[in-house]
C-alpha cells in the first residue's frame, strides 16, 4: 500500500539531540504496514548518516484489551514490516518498541475511516508555466476533517532515435524490428513531501482543488505521458499539528522563529524513562483511498526542449568494431539531395541516443511498463 507509512523521516536536530529516536508509520487495516525507525543527527550534517538507520529493535502492535501482536519483521535500514488484519472500530491500537534498553509506546487510538477522493486534476494557469496538481475531496460526516496525502509518479520517456534496425555480430548482418523495443521506457518516483490539509476553517467539510505540488512543463515527465497516483488518509487533529511542526522544522531549520525540536514530539513516549525524548506520531487507520490521473504532452504547453545528443564521430573500421565499442545502429532523418525531403538514414550512435534504458540526455528508464498504462502508448 502506498500509504502504509507517511514518509521516511530523518530528524536533523542540534548536536545535543543526536540520539533522539524517530518513529514513522501508521497501523492500517489489512495491510503489510511499514514503520521507519531512525536516530536524529545534527542539522549541519552533509547527508543522512548511515548509522542513523541502523536500528535493532522489537516492534509490536498493542490494543486497549492488553493484546500484543507478534514482532514486526526487520527488513533493514530501520524499516520494520508487520501484517495488520481486521481492526475493531471500538478498539484502540498503538505500537510498542523495545530499543536500547528502553520501552516506547504510542498513544492508543481508534481506527479512522477515510472518504473517497473526488478528483485529482491539474491546471496550467500560464502558457509554458508550472503545471499544478490538485486534489478535491469531501466527507458527509460532521466535524472538521484532517487529511494527509502521498503519491507515486510514473512517466513515459523515449530515446532520441527510434531504432528499428539491429546488428547481429554472429554473422555480420542486420535485422529489422519495427516495434523499436528500446525507444520507449518508463520511470517511477515516490513523493518525498509532507502534504496535509484540513477543513477546519472552511464552511463545509469539503476541500476543492487544493494545490499539492507543481512541475516545470519542461520536465522530462512530460515528454510523452505522465501519471500520478494519489493516496489519501484521514488523520487526527493532533497528527495534523505534528506534521505542521515537522514541515516547519524541515523547511525553516535555523530560522529565528523556527519551533525548537522539543515542540515536535508527537504521541509516542518512553515509558521506562519519561524524560527521554522521542519523535513520531502513530495513528490507526481503517482504510486509505486512491485516485489516478494522466497528463498527456498535448494537454499542456511546453517550451522547446533541446535534446543534447550530439552525433558520434565514426572512427571505426567495421560494424563489429562499432558493436564491440557499445555503439548501436540508429535510424534518424537526413535531408535527401534526391528529393529535398527528409528520409530515414541508418548510422551508429551511442546507446544514450538510441536506448531509453541508457543514461543519456535523460537518466535511463526501464521496460517495466505499468499495467495501468494507456494501450495506445507502447
Amino acid at each position: 500500500m502506498l500509504m502504509s507509512c507517511v514518509s521516511e523521516f530523518h530528524a536533523k536536530l542540534s548536536s545535543n539531540d543526536t540520539q533522539v529516536l524517530v518513529i514513522d508509520g501508521s497501523i492500517i487495516e489489512n495491510t503489510d504496514a511499514a514503520f521507519y525507525l531512525s536516530k536524529s543527527f545534527p542539522f549541519d550534517s552533509p547527508g543522512v548518516p548511515e548509522e542513523s538507520r541502523n536500528i535493532d529493535a522489537k516492534l509490536t502492535i498493542i490494543d486497549s484489551n492488553g493484546n500484543q501482536s507478534q514482532p514486526a519483521r526487520n527488513v533493514g535500514k530501520g524499516e520494520y514490516r508487520i501484517s495488520v488484519g481486521a481492526l475493531d472500530d471500538d478498539m484502540a491500537y498503538g505500537i510498542e518498541i523495545e530499543y536500547d534498553g528502553n520501552t516506547y509506546r504510542s498513544a492508543l487510538s481508534k481506527p479512522l475511516r477515510t472518504p473517497e477522493i473526488d478528483s485529482v486534476s491539474f491546471i496550467q494557469p500560464e502558457i509554458e508555466g508550472d503545471v499544478i496538481i490538485r486534489v478535491s475531496t469531501h466527507d458527509n460526516t460532521e466535524g472538521t476533517m484532517f487529511f494527509i496525502w502521498n503519491y507515486t509518479e510514473d512517466w513515459e520517456i523515449r530515446a532520441k532515435y527510434r531504432t528499428t534496425v539491429f546488428y547481429n555480430p554472429e554473422n555480420d548482418s542486420y535485422y529489422e524490428n519495427w516495434l523499436a523495443p528500446y525507444y520507449y521506457c518508463w520511470k517511477k518516483a515516490t513523493s518525498d513531501k509532507l502534504l496535509i490539509g484540513s477543513t477546519k476553517f472552511l464552511g463545509e467539510n469539503r476541500i476543492i482543488n487544493k494545490e499539492l505540488y507543481r512541475l516545470d512543463p519542461a520536465d522530462e515527465r512530460f515528454i510523452e505521458v505522465y501519471s500520478v497516483t494519489l493516496s489519501q488518509k484521514v488523520i487526527s487533529q493532533g497528527a495534523y499539528e505534528y506534521y505542521q511542526d515537522r514541515i516547519k522544522l524541515n523547511e525553516e531549520m535555523g530560522g529565528l522563529f523556527t519551533p525548537q525540536p522539543s515542540e515536535v514530539n508527537g504521541n509516542i513516549s518512553c515509558i521506562t524513562n519519561p524524560s527521554k525524548r522521542v519523535m513520531g506520531y502513530v495513528e490507526t487507520v481503517k482504510n486509505t483511498t486512491q485516485k489516478r490521473t494522466f497528463i498527456f504532452q498535448k494537454d499542456i504547453s511546453r517550451p522547446d526542449v533541446k535534446i543534447d545528443c550530439p552525433s558520434s564521430i565514426d572512427y571505426f573500421d567495421s560494424d563489429i568494431d562499432r558493436y564491440n565499442a557499445g555503439r548501436l545502429p540508429a535510424e534518424y532523418p537526413i535531408l535527401s539531395s534526391e528529393c529535398g525531403c527528409l528520409r530515414p538514414n541508418y548510422g551508429w550512435e551511442r546507446p544514450s541516443c538510441t536506448d531509453c534504458r541508457a543514461d543519456g540526455y535523460i537518466k535511463g528508464g526501464t521496460k517495466n511498463k505499468p499495467d495501468f498504462w494507456p494501450n495506445d502508448h507502447e
